[in-house]
């Protein structure tokens, strides 16, 4: 009889999942960088359910500390790897999409002074559609008032007017400049862009 009670007294007086729950957050803490905190602190969380919570308190808030760190390594590097692509793929693709555009805009104000004013929109669109983004799709002229217009990349998403397109305006300048009679020939974009890159403006 006195076994019994015995054993059912020191079952009651132990917390077996708090103290899993805080050797392997201190573990976790100390050896692993924070790596098996995560489990540490879910078993300190059930441990706190028990009677004698004080080393599933203390292993929850060093799986806590634990935890934090590993989510926050985590998220760097994640950031790292975004900022990497960004620049090693989304930019250059921003840039030879600029200079689709500007190709495109001087073939508008090539017209322009051929025929003294600018197309209409089909005509114009009729002018550009060869022009292709970085993504490879098609351009879009846009005529506005004043004799301006623009020319507009859909992006990446491949869809027109949402945020990340790409939108070249002409500038005031462009109006009056002559554009060179060999300017509209695609095949020679890299010399046009050297060329006119005053032409059109963000």
């Amino acid at each position: 009889m006195c076994k019994n009670e015995c054993h059912q007294t020191k079952s009651s007086s132990s917390n077996v999942l708090g103290a899993w729950g805080f050797g392997i957050s201190l573990f976790g803490l100390l050896m692993t960088f924070g790596l098996l905190c995560p489990l540490g602190l879910l078993l300190s969380f059930f441990g706190l359910f028990a009677k004698k919570r004080g080393i599933a308190i203390a292993g929850t808030i060093i799986g806590g500390i634990g935890t934090s760190i590993v989510a926050v390594g985590i998220g760097s590097i994640a950031m790292a790897a975004s900022a990497v692509h960004h620049y090693q793929v989304e930019v250059p693709k921003i840039q030879e999409t600029r200079q689709v555009l500007d190709t495109a805009c001087v073939e508008i104000e090539s017209y322009r002074q051929e025929n003294n004013k600018l197309p209409e929109g089909i005509e114009g669109n009729k002018l550009v559609l060869k022009f292709e983004d970085a993504y490879g799709n098609s351009v879009r002229y846009e005529p506005e008032e004043d004799g301006k217009f623009a020319i507009r990349s859909a992006g990446i998403d491949g869809q027109f007017d949402t945020s990340d397109d790409l939108r070249m305006l002409n500038t005031e300048r462009a109006l009056n400049e002559p554009i060179a009679t060999h300017g509209t020939h695609y095949h020679s974009q890299q010399w046009h862009v050297q060329k006119h890159h005053n032409h059109c403006g963000w």
